[in-house]
């Protein structure tokens, strides 16, 4: 019996677990073979980067001990443990991952059996079972079960498999690919994904169309003719066309509104299918040459902009092609979930802009912050640079006149005004000079790629104008150094290519309104300036989005995480759902610069660094504008982030352990939150955390710091209030040296064992629950603890004395 006490979890593994396994046929290495997956010891993230060191956080990673494949869908997925724990000890982490990976089966063994989890539909619940060790599921039978907890009771759709010759799908997109065959089997006509930009959603596509086509659907339809739809050839470009390999003899893109027979797969854009409107008379509904079934499965790119507004012509093609499967993919879906509940009870009845009203629930969500934290996109800051004028707005002299000699009305013009109303030169030549600091002296990398986002583009060429007056000597160097791409500019439309490249150095930076905003691969980008009011929570983010992508050939090229220059101070209206963004960090330069901060290379790079901090010091900088003096200066450059604090997403401009401590200074329940931390149980401890947090003292987020990392709540709470430095839990519980000292040997031996666990993993180990694990299991039973116990007044109050005599400020 010590032997087997002694098993490593690999010997577990390979003695017990994997016999277990193979006998009722899971063959790893064929998983392998045929889906393109190491099944065991299944690596599904690749570590969150810490934007602050541009380093991935190894610890991060995503790793499960087996991931059960079928059919190419993980079913379940099994952790495993040395033998001398109980079965059950790995069951949350495999619960876990299969929330991640939407299995519906978890399961565990350290050898001895199995215990596993069915989750719910909703992965919230569960429901356990006891396995022994020669019961494990086949892969029939598993599969089986899987049908029907999908309540499938039809699945040639899912026979169908990935197209593995270029690459195999990372877990978010096996997840999206067949959470979509999934609903076609079942009949749902429109669906819809959604997925942070930057995730690969034209692979996903490809994907799903290539297990698709040829296929028949439950209503009867063979998938034969499929169209891409998108809103902008800019969508519809060589990267994504060859990514359907595939399809390669059968692509035809739809040109001069000519629809040809005889294609397989069709890329177009809607003013293809509808040219004119209504309001001007000359509207032409060409698509209604084609009949009505003439394709048999429609992809909506970008689905958050036209197609979803019930009033949109844009939407008429999509119902005029009712009859196709109908798949929309958005980054950022419209959706407001007040505005939707309001609807439910009848206080609203339309809801015109919201693809969710027209393609239902997404039957999957990858949000920015899964991504982030998964390591497969760049995290990123914000930085706001807000000029005087910007929030105080401009007022001119009476009579002023513009460059045209026109009268400009005596009125104050607000920053919505700038460069639609009014071209403001001075506040242009601003945010040109902050950007271009912020490449050469904050980042000390002129060569960062970088897209300005202006109003229109004429805003676009008076920004790129600017920007060439502060930067002659880059200019010199290239003449492309900067450019402007806007749809009416061809030379610059022509540099596209370059300024996408992740090899070319020019274009670095780009001035654009529109054309870069969505669906342009800008992968290189590292600085995303905002100098436009936008309205559209969807398109800011796919604007942000610019920034999001990362793999190892970018992170070989120095890109790691991006920073956002928001100059209209509208980061903060659209930055704020946690759940989907995460929580959003606003820096100034002066922490940039810090974080950023390389080695002095040359001595030109020294000289630009004291030009810098003389022109730092020098008083504002005065435009003048036909006589008038304008004056443009930065007036706050905010420092916060994000939290939710009384149900408010408020930004904090503080460190969180001086907003925390200030907020716990101001309470009188101080006492009584110590108190509830040494005396409560596990889920009362929970529940005050949980509530301190919505008071704004981040108790648990604050335990990650490295300061904190080996403390008890207890003492994080306890340093808040008095400044002092926190104890570690191995200090706090040499607290208890005195009380053990009066103990008889037994019960003192025990309680130091106990005493060990406690500053492994703190105050939730002082529960008589633990003495059913590892290290008591093997040494003591329940009886004979008891009966240590049972002169000190029994289990539960012996471990109120050890709490007492640990917490003694509270005592």
């Amino acid at each position: 019996m010590e032997t087997l006490q002694n098993l490593s979890e690999e010997d577990t593994k390979k003695r017990y677990i994997e016999p277990a396994l193979s006998k009722v046929g899971w063959d790893f290495e064929s998983i392998k073979m045929e889906y393109g997956v190491k099944a065991k010891d299944y690596e599904f993230s690749e570590g969150k980067i810490d934007i602050k060191t541009g380093k991935r956080d190894k610890s991060t990673i995503k790793k499960a001990d087996y991931v059960l494949f079928h059919n190419g869908i993980i079913l379940a997925v099994l952790e495993a443990k040395a033998y001398k724990y109980e079965d059950s000890e790995g069951i949350e982490q495999a619960k876990d991952y299969a929330k991640a990976l939407k299995a519906p089966f978890a399961f565990s063994s350290s050898g001895k059996g199995f215990v596993k989890y069915t989750l719910t539909k909703d992965f919230k619940g569960v429901e356990k079972e006891n396995l022994p060790l020669n019961a494990f599921p086949s892969p029939g039978e598993l599969y089986e079960a899987y049908k029907k907890w999908q309540n499938l009771t039809n699945d040639n759709l899912l026979q169908t498999h990935c197209d593995l010759s270029q690459t195999t799908p990372r877990y978010y997109q096996n997840n999206a690919i067949n959470a979509t065959l999934i609903a076609a089997q079942k009949g749902q006509n429109r669906i819809l994904l959604v997925l942070a930009t930057g995730t690969g959603k034209t692979l996903i596509t490809y994907q799903i169309a290539h297990r698709l086509f040829n296929q028949t659907l439950p209503n009867g339809k063979k998938i034969e003719k499929i169209l891409y739809l998108a809103d902008r050839n800019e969508l519809i470009n060589t990267d994504t066309t060859r990514t359907f390999k595939s399809f390669a003899k059968g692509i035809y893109k739809i040109e001069n509104r000519n629809f040809k027979s005889g294609y397989s797969l069709y890329f177009g854009i809607y003013q293809q299918f509808i040219s004119g409107s209504e309001e001007n008379g000359d509207k032409v509904e060409h698509y209604k040459a084609l009949s009505k079934d003439f394709f048999d499965l429609i992809f909506i790119d970008e689905c958050h902009r036209g197609s979803a507004r019930a009033d949109s012509t844009w939407r008429e093609i999509l119902e005029y092609f009712s009859s196709a499967l109908q798949i929309g993919m958005t980054a950022t879906p419209k959706y407001n979930k007040e505005q939707r509940e309001s609807q439910e009870i009848g206080e609203l009845e339309e809801r015109e802009d919201d693809n969710i009203d027209y393609f239902g629930e997404p039957v999957y969500q990858y949000s920015l912050q899964q991504g982030i934290e998964d390591g497969y996109l760049a995290p990123f800051s914000v930085v706001e640079l807000l000029s005087n004028v910007v929030q105080e707005g401009y007022t001119p002299e009476l009579g002023k006149l513009d460059e045209e000699g026109k009268e400009i009305p005596q009125e104050t013009f607000n920053s919505p005004d700038f460069n639609r109303t009014i071209y403001l030169k001075p506040q242009i030549r601003f945010v040109a000079k902050e950007v271009s600091k912020f490449l050469h002296h904050t980042l000390k990398n002129p060569y960062a790629k970088t897209i300005i986002f202006c109003e229109d583009q004429r805003h676009a060429l008076l920004m790129k104008d600017a920007l060439q007056d502060e930067n002659k000597q880059e200019v010199a160097k290239d003449s492309n150094y900067i450019t402007r791409i806007t749809s009416d500019d061809d030379k610059g439309k022509a540099l596209l290519d370059n300024f996408k490249s992740v090899s070319k150095r020019y274009p670095v930076i780009a001035t654009t309104s529109q054309l870069l905003s969505t669906g342009v691969d800008t992968q290189m980008v590292q600085v995303i300036v905002i100098d436009k009011i936008v309205r559209d929570k969807s398109l800011f983010k796919q604007m942000i989005g610019r920034g999001t992508r990362l793999n190892e050939v970018l992170e070989s090229k120095g890109k790691t995480h991006f920073y956002v220059l928001d100059f209209k101070g509208i980061a903060r209206d659209f930055l704020n759902d946690p759940d989907f963004d995460g929580e959003v960090e606003f820096i100034g330069t002066d922490e940039v610069r810090e974080r950023e901060k390389k080695p002095e290379n040359t001595s030109q790079e020294n000289e630009n660094s004291k030009d810098n901090k003389t022109q730092t010091k020098e008083p504002p900088i005065k435009h003048t504008i036909d006589g008038e003096e304008i004056e443009i200066y930065t007036q706050s450059k905010s420092v916060a982030i994000l939290r939710n604090v009384n149900g408010v997403l408020t930004p904090i401009t503080q460190s969180l352990e001086s907003f925390s401590g200030e907020k716990l200074q101001n309470t009188k329940a101080f006492e009584s939150y110590l108190d509830t931390l040494r005396t409560g149980d596990k889920a009362t401890r929970e529940e005050l955390l949980n509530k301190l947090e919505e008071k704004g003292i981040f108790i648990q987020e604050l335990g990650q710091m490295d300061k904190f990392k080996n403390c008890d709540e207890f003492d994080i709470l306890l340093s808040l209030a008095k400044g002092s430095p926190a104890l570690s839990r191995t200090q706090r519980a040499k607290k208890a040296n005195r009380f053990l000292a009066e103990l008889e040997p037994k019960a003192r031996e025990l309680l130091e064992l106990l005493l060990e666990k406690y500053a492994q993993g703190g105050i939730n180990e002082l529960d008589s629950s633990v003495f059913v694990n590892e290290p008591f299991a093997s040494r003591y039973n329940l009886t004979t603890i008891a009966q240590i116990f049972k002169e000190y007044g029994g289990v539960n109050a012996m471990l109120q004395n050890l709490k007492n005599a640990l917490y003694e400020e509270v005592s």
